[in-house]
């Protein structure tokens, strides 16, 4: 037997060729310029020069778009590329970079995934621009530099760019994506949103947000407003959403960010709520982490938490003695205060459920005070909307304004041959856009007004049926009936079986005191016509409200 069988062993021994001729492209940028001035598409084509010199054939490409290379994973194309090298049956000899940088900017980490690609993988790394590959141990080290080099120069453009940036927000300025229902006009937005100066402004759907704060404020439960803002043209408003939304103080125009090391700025954009009522929605969804209550109640004890014993305010939690199937309320501090939900043959007294019924009914419209109802509420939304009637007159002067400027700066730009074309652009812009965002504030004015009458003859329909709605409705009806009429919850004096109460909407107190009046017209009693702050009118009264 000859010996020319064994040189595979003998050190020194040339091994044959490599036969595997697959290689993989990988292209990069790190922002939109780059790819808008042919970056992509320069790298791709050395890579394929590259690829014909050496007889390689290109089998795979991936990337073809801008990533930063601040982390690796939290590339797409990146971590497409690295799981389908791991899963490839025949894996291919080498990926292609333009420049290793483009592999990675992590220094540490990106040795670490070039180490696993190179010795438990097999598969190199080549540097189209220098020709440094992982193909030689020292070619490895090469590779291996130029990744810390890449982390570096990270490093250094931080330390230049940084400053930069934390006196652009401390100037009240935004760094990144705007929250929804904002659009961002800025030096570095391309199209039509380019503008010198930074302009963050309330969209469309923003309009339809800002109701949504509204409504947070007045009570509505995030599982109501979702089907009401997507009734009215807002798609994909989920309860995780409307979480994150109360939660942003961005809505109220304040600005926080981690590079501000915990200082709080005032943001120069538009706020969609004030800072008061967002401080106010926080102490709403106080203690809910989702964002929405998380309501355990018994439908059997819908008055669960929202009546107080009148002896210490505190709350009354319900129960139920299961051997009797009796439902009962308790108080939580007070010993001995209790009392039986319904009126039953096994219960001593009147339920708590029969009694809110009856204290209920006081506030319902009786049907020949119908129209005298109407007539005062229409009196009092009147002298409410009388600040939008205002603010509709001098929004649609300004409106008027604007237009004006636009039609004189066109007719400027027409006539003289030397005006600025970018600046004429910019100042057109910046009027129409203007126009747009007046325009969006006069409908919503406008719309307010025009369905007073709508919004009085539901308020009358719901105020003649009210307990009706409460004894007929589910669990989730009783709970925002309770809440629409009686806002603040009610006192109970279990001993002499009545509810008490401070604070009842002005609708429903309006309906008792006409009915007062009306019983005993000998007693003079003057109607309110201010609406108290808590009041809940407009969308507080639709039948919606109630899930009827």
């Amino acid at each position: 037997m000859g010996l020319e069988q064994f040189k595979a062993f003998a050190k020194g021994y040339e091994k044959k060729e490599n036969q595997n001729k697959a290689v993989w492209i990988y292209t990069r940028v790190s922002s939109k310029d780059q790819e808008a001035n042919k970056s992509l598409r320069n790298q791709e084509e050395s890579a394929m020069r590259l690829a014909a010199e050496r007889n390689f054939l290109v089998t795979n490409k991936f990337g073809g778009t801008y990533e930063s290379a601040s982390g690796d994973f939290t590339r797409k194309e990146f971590t497409k590329l690295f799981n389908e090298v791991k899963a490839a049956k025949n894996k291919p000899y080498a990926i292609l970079l333009n420049t290793i940088s483009r592999f990675s900017r992590t220094g540490g980490s990106g040795i670490s995934l070039a180490h696993q690609l190179v010795d438990q993988l097999g598969v190199n790394l080549i540097e189209i621009v220098s020709g440094k590959s992982t193909e030689t141990e020292d070619g490895k080290l090469e590779i291996y530099r130029g990744l810390i080099a890449a982390k570096q120069e990270n490093i250094d453009r931080l330390k230049i760019t940084i400053p930069g940036m934390i006196k652009f927000l401390e100037e009240g300025n935004w760094l990144g994506v705007v929250p929804r229902g904002y659009d961002h006009f800025g030096p570095r937005v391309k199209g039509a949103k380019y503008s010198i100066e930074q302009r963050i402004i309330i969209n469309k759907e923003g309009s339809l947000l800002k109701l949504a704060w509204q409504w947070k404020l007045q009570g509505e439960r995030d599982c109501f407003i979702a089907p009401k803002l997507e009734e009215m043209g807002l798609s994909k408003v989920t309860k995780q959403f409307l979480s994150q939304m109360w939660r942003n103080p961005f809505y109220c125009g304040v600005l926080v960010n981690q590079m501000l090391n915990g200082r709080v700025v005032q943001g120069k954009w538009e706020k969609m709520v004030s800072e008061q009522d967002f401080l106010m929605v926080q102490e709403i969804v106080k203690g809910n982490n989702q964002g929405y209550k998380q309501d355990k109640a018994s439908p059997e004890r819908p008055l669960n938490s929202f009546i107080k014993c009148s002896n210490c305010d505190g709350k009354f939690a319900g129960y139920e003695v299961k051997k009797k199937r009796v439902h009962y309320y308790k108080c939580q501090k007070c010993k001995g205060i209790s009392i039986n939900a319904n009126t039953t043959a096994h219960a001593k007294a009147v339920g708590a459920h029969d009694l809110f019924v009856n204290y209920l009914e006081m506030f319902s419209l009786k049907q020949p005070l119908a129209d005298l109802f109407k007539a005062q509420l229409k009196l009092t939304y009147e002298t409410l909307n009388g600040e939008s009637k205002s603010e509709s007159i001098h929004l649609q002067k300004q409106v008027n304004e604007v237009k004006e400027k636009l039609k004189n700066l066109n007719m400027r730009y027409a006539t003289d041959m030397d005006f600025d074309k970018e600046l004429y652009r910019d100042m057109k812009k910046g009027f129409e856009v203007k126009i747009t965002e007046l325009v969006a504030e006069l409908e919503k004015s406008e719309s307010t007004i025009s369905n007073l009458d709508n919004y009085i003859e539901i308020s009358e329909t719901v105020a003649r049926n009210i307990s009706k709605h409460w004894v007929l409705g589910g669990l989730e009806t009783k709970k925002r009936i309770q809440e629409l009429v009686f806002k603040d919850g009610l006192s109970l004096d279990v001993q002499n079986r009545t509810y008490l109460t401070k604070n009842v909407n002005f609708a429903f107190e309006l309906s008792a005191e006409l009915s007062m009046v009306s019983e005993d017209k000998k007693e003079k009693r003057q109607l309110k016509n201010q609406l108290p702050s808590s009041v809940v009118a407009g969308v507080g009264l639709e039948p919606t409200t109630f899930g009827l």
